[in-house]
């Protein structure tokens, strides 16, 4: 999502796997890290600064919050945007 741009939180993406059935990773379980931040399906987001790489920089709950790029592709958020 480019900044400025507000949306709806649709899911978290569960924890992945490789090609051969390992976790990936140490923090494998993002969805449950994210869910323990307060993450939920509902709830407005927006993106405060996306330079592309590096982390992200969101809005959320009226507090600025700074995601790693990794942990923050594991939500899955609509547009508001028509």
């Amino acid at each position: 999502m480019h900044e400025g741009v507000t949306g709806e939180i649709t899911g978290v993406i569960n924890e992945g796997r490789n090609q051969h059935g390992r976790k990936r990773g140490l923090n494998h379980n993002g969805a449950a890290r994210l869910r323990e931040m307060g993450f939920y399906e509902g709830q407005q987001i927006t993106v405060v600064q996306n330079k592309g790489n590096g982390p992200l920089v969101i809005k959320f709950q009226d507090t600025r919050m700074v995601l790693g790029r990794g942990l923050a592709m594991k939500i899955i958020m609509r547009s508001n945007h028509s």
